[in-house]
C-alpha cells in the first residue's frame, strides 16, 4: 500500500509538473504567433500598398502622357481630335468614368459622349482644379460630389496641372474614378476572412473601406487613435474598443498623402490556440484522472492480481485492448470482455473451442494473405499478422501474434489483439485536410499577381479587337465583304486565344484532387498558358520540350503536379526578376523538359539566375525556409510534401546553378 501512495504522490507531481509546462508552452506560443502574426500582417499590408502604388503610378502616368499630347492642339480647331483621343484614354484607362480637359478660360472637352461643355460648369471651383494649382503637380484628390448630372455619386480625380516654359498655366489634365469602384477593388485586393482594409488621408479621414467588422470611424476615441498614425510612415499598433483588441497594421502610400491600413481582431489570431490549450488541459485531466483510478484500482485489486499471472491480467483486462489467447493446438483458452464486446460474443461461450471457429469475424474483405486457419499460423511461426478491420463504425488494429518457446522452435499457444485505432485514422484524415488547406493557400498567394499579368496581357488583343471590329465596320459600309470577313477571323482568333487562358486559369483553380487518368502533355501546357503573361511582363523567356513520338498519358494527381510544377517556375521567376532589375539587358529563360523512362516521368526545371548558395542546398526543402524579403518559406516544402507524399516520387536540386535545375522523378501508378 505504501508503494501505491508513492506512486499516486509521483503522479501528482508529474501532473501538476505537465500542467505548467503546457502553461509555459502556451505563452511562449502566444507570444510568438504574435509576433509572427504581426510580421505577415506588415509584409501583407507592404505587398498590397506596393500593388495599389503601381496602380495609382500607371494612372498618373496616363493623365500626364494624355496631357503633353492634348495641350499641342487648338482646344476649337481641333475640338473632335481632342474628344475622341479623350474617349479613347478613357477607354482603355482602366477604370476611368471620364477623361477631360479643362483650360483656365473653364472651356471643358471631356471624353464622354453623354457630356457637353456648357456655360454653368464652372471647372475651376472643382475640387480638383483648386488642389492641383495649390500643390502645382499631379495630384489625387479626397472624395466630392460629380458635377451636375452625375450628383448621385462620389468620385476621385487624378488632375495635372500643364504649365508653359515660362510657368504659365495652360490647362488641367483630370480623369475620375468612382469611389465605390475603388472600394470593391480594395475589397478583392486584401481578402481577408477576419479583418478588413481601408484607406485614409493623412488628417485621418477615412475615404475607401471593405469594413467587415462593423467599425464606426466616426468615433472619438477611433478618430484620435486613426490621427497616431501619420507620425509615422509605417508600424502596427494594438486598440482596444468595447473590451475587443483590434491589430492595425499601415503603411504609407508614395502616390499620394493617403495611408494603407490592416484591421485584424485579437481573438481570432488566438483562438485555435486557445482551443488547443484547452483541449491539452482537458486531455490531461481526463489521462490523470484514468491514472489515478487505475493505481486505486491496482491497489485494491493487487492481493487478488498476485495470486494469479500478474502480467496476463494487466495485459487481459485492459479496458481499451481486445485480447484472446490460444494453446498450442489452437483452443481458446481466454477472451477478455472488451473482444466479446466487440464482436457480441456471450461471456465464456468459446472457451476451449478451436480458433477456427472465431477467425471468419477477423477476416477484412480487402485483406491479402489472409489466415484461414490455425495451421497458417503454425506454418509461418515467425511472421506476426498485422492489418485493419473495420467493425461497428470504427478501425481497429488487428495483430496475431505466434508464441514461442525461450528457445524459439515450437508454438505454445497464439495471443490475438484488438487495438482501436478511431482517433489516429481521424488524425491522419486532419492532417490531409491541412495539407489541401496549403495546397489553396499557395494557389491564393499566386493569385492576385497572376490576374494582374493576365489583365495586362488581354489588354492589347482588346485594343486589337476594337480596332478590327471597326475597321470590319468600315469596310461593311463600303460593300468590301471580303475583307469584312478577314478581319472578322482575325477577331475570332483573338477570342479563342483569351479564352484559352481563361479556361486554363479556372482548370487550375478547379478543387480536384483525385488519381485519374491524364494526358501529362496537356496539363503542362496549361501551367505554361497561365504563367506566360507574367514571363512576357517581365522579358522573361519560357519553353516547354519534350519527344512528340511518346505517349505521355499517366495515372496520377494533375492538381498536385500542376501545382509543384507553378511553384517551382514562380520561384525561377521571382529570382530572374532580381537579376533583371540589375541588368535590364539580361536574356532570362526557363525551360521545361519531359522524360519518360519505362514506368517513370521526369520532368526538369531550369532557369538561369544566379542559383543557390551551397550553405542552403540543404536546407531549401524545409518548412519556413526562405531567402526572399516577403518570402514564407512555404513553397519548395509544399512542392517536397506532394511529390514524396502523394505522389510517392522523388524531386530534387540536382544543380545549384550555371543552370539551376530541380528534377522531379515520379511513377504511372497504372503500372508502379
Amino acid at each position: 500500500m505504501k508503494r501505491n501512495r508513492v506512486y499516486i504522490l509521483i503522479s501528482i507531481i508529474f501532473f501538476l509538473i505537465y500542467i505548467f509546462v503546457i502553461c509555459t508552452t502556451y505563452n511562449k506560443n502566444r507570444n510568438y504567433l504574435f509576433k509572427t502574426t504581426i510580421n505577415n500582417q506588415l509584409k501583407l499590408v507592404s505587398s498590397y500598398k506596393q500593388k495599389f502604388d503601381e496602380r495609382l503610378s500607371a494612372l498618373k502616368r496616363i493623365v500626364e502622357t494624355m496631357g503633353k499630347k492634348l495641350i499641342k492642339k487648338d482646344k476649337f480647331k481641333d475640338f473632335d481630335s481632342i474628344k475622341e483621343m479623350l474617349t479613347t484614354a478613357m477607354i482603355s484607362g482602366d477604370g476611368f468614368k471620364s477623361v477631360y480637359i479643362s483650360y483656365p478660360d473653364n472651356f471643358t472637352i471631356s471624353g464622354r459622349t453623354d457630356w457637353y461643355y456648357s456655360d454653368d460648369y464652372i471647372a475651376t471651383k472643382r475640387p480638383w482644379y483648386i488642389e492641383a494649382i495649390n500643390k502645382k503637380a499631379t495630384i489625387i484628390s479626397k472624395p466630392y460630389v460629380g458635377s451636375p448630372g452625375f450628383e448621385d455619386k462620389l468620385y476621385i480625380s487624378i488632375a495635372s496641372p500643364i504649365y508653359d516654359k515660362n510657368n504659365k498655366l495652360l490647362a488641367v489634365m483630370s480623369s475620375d474614378l468612382e469611389l465605390g469602384t475603388v472600394q470593391k477593388e480594395l475589397s478583392e485586393l486584401f481578402p481577408i476572412k477576419n479583418g478588413f482594409a481601408f484607406l485614409m488621408t493623412s488628417d485621418s479621414k477615412v475615404i475607401v473601406q471593405s469594413n467587415k467588422l462593423g467599425f464606426d470611424f466616426n468615433n472619438k476615441k477611433v478618430k484620435e487613435f486613426l490621427h497616431s498614425f501619420s507620425k509615422d510612415k509605417k508600424g502596427d499598433k494594438t486598440f482596444n474598443l468595447n473590451d475587443e483588441k483590434y491589430i492595425f497594421t499601415y503603411e504609407h502610400l508614395k502616390n499620394s498623402d493617403w495611408l494603407f491600413v490592416s484591421v485584424l481582431e485579437e481573438k481570432e489570431i488566438f483562438k485555435d490556440l486557445n482551443q488547443q490549450l484547452f483541449m491539452n488541459l482537458i486531455s490531461s485531466l481526463i489521462l490523470f484522472i484514468l491514472g489515478l483510478g487505475t493505481i486505486i484500482f491496482m491497489s485494491i485489486t493487487q492481493k487478488k492480481l498476485y495470486d494469479k499471472h500478474l502480467l496476463l491480467g494487466h495485459f487481459a483486462k485492459s479496458p481499451t485492448w481486445g485480447i484472446l489467447l490460444t494453446d498450442k493446438n489452437g483452443n481458446i483458452i481466454f477472451i477478455n470482455k472488451v473482444f466479446e464486446q466487440i464482436f457480441n460474443i456471450k461471456s465464456k461461450s468459446l472457451y476451449e473451442k478451436p480458433l477456427d471457429t472465431i477467425l471468419h469475424v477477423l477476416k477484412n474483405k480487402k485483406e491479402q494473405n489472409k489466415i484461414d486457419s490455425f495451421q497458417d499460423i503454425k506454418n509461418n511461426l515467425f511472421t506476426i499478422k498485422s492489418y485493419n478491420l473495420d467493425k461497428n463504425d470504427k478501425v481497429y488494429r488487428v495483430q496475431i501474434t505466434p508464441l514461442l518457446n525461450r528457445f524459439q522452435k515450437q508454438l505454445e499457444g497464439t495471443i490475438i489483439t484488438l487495438n482501436d485505432i478511431s482517433h489516429e485514422k481521424y488524425l491522419e484524415k486532419k492532417d490531409s485536410e491541412q495539407e489541401q488547406i496549403l495546397i489553396q493557400n499557395s494557389k491564393m498567394a499566386a493569385l492576385g499577381e497572376m490576374v494582374s499579368a493576365i489583365s495586362h496581357q488581354w489588354r492589347q488583343p482588346l485594343s486589337t479587337l476594337l480596332m478590327l471590329i471597326s475597321n470590319a465596320e468600315e469596310i461593311v459600309e463600303k460593300n468590301s465583304l471580303h475583307k469584312a470577313n478577314n478581319f472578322l477571323l482575325r477577331s475570332k482568333k483573338t477570342i479563342e486565344l483569351m479564352n484559352e487562358i481563361v479556361n486554363a486559369f479556372r482548370n487550375f483553380y478547379k478543387e480536384d484532387f483525385d488519381k485519374r487518368e491524364f494526358d501529362l502533355i496537356k496539363i503542362i501546357n496549361e501551367i505554361v498558358l497561365i504563367t506566360l503573361p507574367q514571363m512576357k511582363i517581365n522579358a522573361i523567356e519560357l519553353d516547354f520540350k519534350y519527344n512528340k513520338n511518346i505517349n505521355y498519358k499517366c495515372r496520377s494527381y494533375p492538381s498536385y503536379i500542376k501545382q509543384v510544377l507553378l511553384n517551382l517556375i514562380t520561384n525561377a521567376k521571382d529570382e530572374l526578376c532580381l537579376v533583371l532589375k540589375e541588368n535590364p539587358f539580361f536574356e532570362a529563360k526557363i525551360s521545361i523538359e519531359l522524360k519518360k523512362d519505362k514506368n517513370y516521368f521526369y520532368l526538369i526545371i531550369e532557369d538561369n539566375a544566379k542559383g543557390v548558395l551551397k550553405e542552403n542546398k540543404e536546407k531549401i526543402f524545409e518548412p519556413f525556409f526562405t531567402t526572399k524579403a516577403q518570402g514564407t518559406g512555404t513553397g519548395l516544402y509544399l512542392c517536397k510534401l506532394l511529390v514524396e507524399n502523394k505522389m510517392h516520387g522523388e524531386i530534387s536540386l540536382s544543380k545549384s546553378k550555371n543552370p539551376t535545375r530541380f528534377l522531379i522523378k515520379f511513377g504511372d501508378t497504372k503500372n508502379v
